[in-house]
């Protein structure tokens, strides 16, 4: 008996156009997130690569044994320009100009 009283109590009841409203925010909420997610994540990918690029790995070492001297060295001359500001590798921030013929 009350639970077909409540089923039938129509009060506080949200029409359709509320339901569709707030489904059409959400999912324009959710779009623009998963947008962002994949722009931060894109940029991320791009710096590590940079940063990979950037690594120096030149050394040098002199051991002494005795009397004995050993050296060794290795000088790398491939280490990427790594300019500050740049964008990261793989990303064009251009877009060319479209003609209005």
């Amino acid at each position: 008996m009350w639970l077909r009283k409540f089923w039938n109590d129509e009060s506080g009841v949200v029409d359709t156009s509320a339901y569709i409203f707030f489904v059409t925010v959400v999912c324009l909420g959710t779009l623009c997130g998963w947008v962002t997610i994949r722009d931060q994540v894109t940029q991320e990918l791009g710096d590590l690569s940079v940063s990979l690029e950037n690594i120096d790995q030149t050394f040098s070492l002199n051991y002494t044994l005795g009397t004995l001297v050993v050296s060794a060295s290795f000088i790398d001359n491939d280490a990427g320009d790594g300019t500050p500001g740049a964008a990261p590798a793989g990303l064009d921030l251009t877009v060319p100009g479209a003609s209005e013929d």
